[in-house]
């Protein structure tokens, strides 16, 4: 990655972390006021005449957030989001919820999970399963107090009380379906019929033999699908009009295509004229007779009727829709709310202006920074824009707002500059994009989408972009193709005017070799870049590690892990997913994973000694995961292994456990110093000061290094990984109480070794409730909470 310097802040962009395993010599990251990140859903209910609560579901570890809306006056207050309680990123749900539904009477949000239909209650601070024997609802639907939602082929129905406890209807399920391929259930404000919707480029639709409040055992589908929608629309989206008019709308690469029917058989289709992508849902303002429809990044203020789709109008390239989801308000109806490129976005004018309302929504996703030799000015790139910080070094660093050049709203991947001019960015997603005056305007200098690359297909990513520092007019871009196509390396040696291709392995420009990471290195008078590779069954075959040389005004390229340049003596078939040189220029280092074992592995090179790629330790490190990324700091080497960064002091023989993030964390960067860890929950910083507290929670620094971590998942049923660590060899007590005080369970009584220990415990035979578990090990002992659901 970059060339790191020192850095003494403490940072987090996107997440505050509840820590609770760290170093002895580490303090927990608190929380900088940057917020935003990629919202899955939102919806609201009502919490009086002129009040709401929005809530949103993000693709964070964060997994849903609420806020308070009033509108009293003519303008709304917009309160600040805060993670709902039992949903962030400790609680383990990670970043997948897609469907959410409010329920008005008693204020809870429903919402589908791998462990069944789920309920969260704000002012009970709890997260409940409502039913565990249904698999992942597909689709759900409150009206009126009746909760349907569907599972596979069965609809199942029932009632909500005030407190909002699910009872299911004697009746419940009908087996009414066919397979559906992900499902919208919709009820007609019109006549309270009911419509199922399966997205395809053949659509499916379906009538149901009964009203919303009158389903039972017996009630069927009757298939009413169009039969003549274009095949080349992905038709994603369906929703009923106050009118009872019936939208499907959907988009092909070309642009966003509207078909409606007011008699269910009879379609009218036609192109909006807008671009972009297909939105998941549909929402709707108005009366039978004047109604405006929400899609997406676009609406329409004249029924749905051909020719009167608009795009939300925004103030700027911070503010951009970004075609998800939608919502209007319940006890505001005049509010709009949407999905945008920086986090979520509202409107009070029907969708002529949008502004974002992103306060308190800790999700964003760090992939990439970069960072001043002074430590003064940062830029970060996330998966929901570029961020830029100045001033960094004092009290009050000034964070700005996302950042989509020239209103570009892919995820970005990468961030290079030279390091003593933070005026001249670059920034990578499918497309290179260069600013010269700190992001006040943008230029697009280099995309695979154009001749002569001409790279069409999903899935490209600018994984590696970097300045170097020897030379500020040459820049390294590197791209990764998620499918069974491989991307390549380009360069501009004219500060990205023009670009030529570096082939590693491929004998034509073109598909060459996918590349995770680059570093530039100046060894004697030759200026070296090492670029990394993610291993590729497919030819050609892209590799470990390449050693370029500059030569004239090109690169010479060299496989650098093959035999003759190991310390073993044999080739090193690897992915390398990140690349460091030490501060003083005279050691590479190198982590990833082995394409045989398919385990984290790490290496050096000394330049000043063998010259060789030579393995670091493997043990201590956890076996089936991926080093992700690694840093050097002082004494010690930091090394990312799915969601813990582990260290090895010099001289050590096995790496240690230092910090674990919410399970299911990629750690995409680290950063030295002291240490920075970007992932895709956010970027934090931890510094070395044994004597500073813990700002709320005085158990998080743990005496010696012993370490219980957090158990995954939670709420379980019924199985769950317990993981702690232990700094030396011990007597070790693990056991399992209830709320009583009972002891249900006694996990391990045992001496065991120092390092990582994980403990499978099955809750079978215990009942749904809280649980506590106990470490006792030497004189240390710590307790944890966990929740079984059954």
């Amino acid at each position: 990655m970059k060339t790191k310097k020192l850095l003494n802040y403490i940072l987090s962009l996107g997440l505050s972390l509840s820590a609770t395993n760290v170093w002895a010599q580490l303090s927990a990251p608190n929380v900088e006021n940057v917020y935003g990140g990629r919202i899955n859903a939102i919806t609201a209910v009502p919490l009086g005449s002129d009040s709401s609560r929005v809530f949103i579901s993000t693709e964070s570890a964060n997994s849903m957030f609420y806020a308070d809306v009033h509108s009293v006056t003519a303008t709304p207050t917009f309160g600040s989001f805060s993670v709902v309680p039992g949903l962030d990123a400790s609680a383990g749900f990670g970043s997948g919820i897609q469907i959410i539904v409010g329920h008005p009477a008693s204020g809870k949000v429903f919402f589908g999970h791998d462990m069944g239909l789920m309920s969260a209650d704000i002012n009970a601070g709890t997260v409940s399963v409502v039913d565990s024997t249904v698999g992942y609802p597909n689709t759900i639907n409150i009206q009126d107090d009746r909760l349907i939602f569907i599972t596979g082929p069965q609809l199942h129905f029932g009632m909500l009380d005030s407190a909002g406890n699910f009872t299911e209807a004697g009746d419940s399920p009908a087996n009414s379906f066919p397979p559906l391929n992900q499902p919208t259930l919709c009820i007609s404000p019109l006549d309270d019929s009911v419509y199922v919707f399966s997205q395809g480029t053949t659509p499916s639709l379906y009538k149901l033999s009964d009203t919303y409040d009158g389903l039972n055992a017996a009630t069927t589908g009757r298939d009413i699908s169009p039969a003549a929608l274009s095949s080349s629309v992905m038709w994603t989206s369906f929703g009923v009009a106050p009118s009872g008019r019936l939208f499907i709308l959907g988009s092909e690469p070309s642009g966003k295509y509207a078909a409606h029917s007011d008699d269910e058989s009879a379609w009218t289709e036609y192109a909006t004229g807008i671009g972009g992508a297909a939105g998941r849902n549909i929402a709707f303002t108005g009366d039978s007779s004047n109604y405006k429809v929400y899609w997406a990044s676009c609406y329409n203020d004249q029924n749905g009727n051909s020719g009167y789709w608009v795009g939300f109008g925004n103030l700027g390239q911070e503010t951009h829709p970004n075609d998800g989801a939608v919502f209007t308000g319940v006890a505001n109806p005049g509010i709009i709310y949407m999905t945008t490129d920086q986090g979520i976005g509202a409107s009070i004018n029907g969708g002529k202006v949008i502004f974002e309302i992103d306060d308190g929504v800790e999700a964003v996703q760090v992939n990439d920074m970069d960072m001043t030799l002074d430590k003064n000015s940062a830029w970060i790139a996330s998966k929901s824009g570029i961020r830029h910080v100045v001033d960094y070094q004092t009290a009050s660093p000034l964070w700005t707002t996302a950042m989509f050049p020239n209103g570009d709203g892919s995820p970005y991947y990468s961030v290079a500059m030279n390091p003593e001019d933070s005026t001249t960015v670059y920034v990578g997603n499918l497309r290179i994009y260069k600013t010269t005056d700190e992001g006040a305007s943008w230029n697009q200098v280099f995309s695979t989408e154009n001749a002569p690359v001409s790279w069409t297909g999903m899935g490209v990513k600018a994984l590696a972009l970097e300045v170097c520092p020897y030379d500020p007019n040459t820049v390294f871009a590197g791209f990764e193709i998620q499918d069974s196509l491989a991307g390549g390396l380009f360069y501009s040696d004219d500060g990205g005017v023009s670009w030529n291709q570096i082939l590693l392995e491929a004998t034509a420009p073109g598909h060459d070799v996918d590349v995770a990471d680059v570093v530039f290195n100046l060894e004697g008078s030759d200026t070296v870049a090492y670029v990394s590779a993610i291993y590729d069954l497919d030819f050609p075959a892209g590799r470990s590690v390449y050693r370029l040389v500059k030569s004239g005004s090109g690169w010479t390229v060299a496989r650098d892990m093959d035999a003759s340049g190991t310390s073993t003596g044999t080739m090193l078939v690897v992915t390398i997913w990140d690349l460091e040189v030490s501060a003083t220029g005279d050691t590479i280092y190198a982590a990833g994973t082995d394409a045989g074992t398919d385990h984290p592995v790490a290496y050096y090179k000394a330049l000043d000694g063998t010259g060789l790629w030579t393995p670091l330790t493997v043990s201590g490190f956890p076996t089936e995961m991926e080093a992700t990324a690694i840093e050097v700091g002082t004494d010690t080497v930091y090394c990312s292994v799915g969601s813990d960064i582990y260290y090895l002091p010099v001289g050590g023989t096995s790496w240690s456990l230092g910090y674990s993030y919410p399970v299911g964390t990629r750690i995409n960067f680290l950063y030295w110093d002291e240490l920075l860890a970007g992932s895709d929950l956010g970027l934090y910083a931890f510094f070395n000061n044994a004597a500073t507290a813990i700002n709320g929670d005085s158990n998080s620094q743990l005496p010696d290094g012993f370490v219980l971590n957090q158990n995954y998942p939670n709420p379980f049923n019924p199985g769950t990984v317990i993981s702690y660590v232990l700094p030396i060899s011990s007597q070790v007590h693990l056991t399992v109480y209830n709320v009583l005080g009972q002891q249900v369970a006694t996990l391990v009584n045992a001496d065991q070794s120092a390092g990582l220990h994980r403990i499978n415990f099955n809750a079978t035979t215990l009942s749904t409730g809280i649980y506590f578990y106990r470490l006792e090990a030497g004189e240390f002992a710590a307790t944890q909470k966990m929740v079984l659901m059954k």
